[in-house]
């Protein structure tokens, strides 16, 4: 077994909901491996999103460690964050949100784009081949609204793919899909998640999704309540 990419230690998160604190995220132990697809899955509120934004540095914890790569990244600053975030991470959500003024490979290369930085022929070429990995060869310079959804959605993942992240995290990417294109998205993360340089984690509430897992989590009321790995050779199901 590899080493993990991401170490999650008694990781918990309280909200106040108006009257009193709110218990959400219960004492979580998780590490994260590289080269396989782990799956979060469990019903409306119960906390696997929370789960996947503190796994993300969005959202902070409330007790708790987290460590990328045997970095502490617990108690750091916003912009500290923010810069480990663009290093290490890509994320691919629920809908694709690109920018329709922009060409598909401008929306792949927005951050660049956006800093006002000139595309370097790396960058193009990078882009062109995760284009061409994904089918989408022929879309270079077509506009999101020329493109179907699951092609859409597989332009956001090349965009989260375009700085190589070691952890990319998926937030519900086939929901909005019919099934034709869900498939395809799906068989496309699948592919990249070999990658044994990266970990690739996906929060669903759907259990078709559950078959492309190489690691299946549960999570109900705040804890995680079911691993795979741990299950095997138990006879668990």
């Amino acid at each position: 077994m590899p080493e993990p990419i991401l170490k999650m230690a008694k990781i918990t998160r309280d909200f106040h909901d108006g009257t009193k604190m709110r218990r959400v995220l219960y004492e979580t132990n998780l590490d994260i491996f590289p080269g396989e697809l782990t799956i979060i899955a469990g019903p409306s509120g119960s906390g696997k999103t929370t789960l996947l934004t503190i796994m993300g540095l969005i959202l902070n914890p409330t007790g708790g460690k987290i460590q990328i790569k045997d970095m502490d990244v617990t108690q750091t600053s916003e912009s500290k964050r923010a810069n480990l975030r663009r290093e290490h991470y890509g994320f691919v959500f629920q809908l694709a949100e690109l920018l329709p003024a922009l060409s598909i490979l401008e929306n792949i290369t927005v951050s660049s784009v956006i800093q006002g930085a000139r595309l370097n022929l790396q960058q193009k070429q990078r882009a062109q081949g995760l284009l061409e990995t994904f089918g989408l060869q022929d879309c270079l310079r077509l506009r999101p609204l020329q493109l179907s959804g699951g092609q859409k959605q597989r332009v956001a993942i090349v965009r989260a793919l375009m700085n190589e992240p070691s952890v990319l995290l998926c937030d519900e990417p086939t929901s909005a899909l019919d099934s034709e294109s869900s498939q395809i998205v799906l068989d496309s993360l699948k592919n990249i998640s070999r990658d044994k340089t990266r970990a690739m984690v996906m929060v669903t509430h759907d259990p078709r999704v559950f078959p492309y897992a190489d690691r299946l989590l549960k999570i109900e009321n705040g804890s995680v309540v079911y691993d795979s790995r741990q299950s095997q050779g138990s006879g668990a199901v």
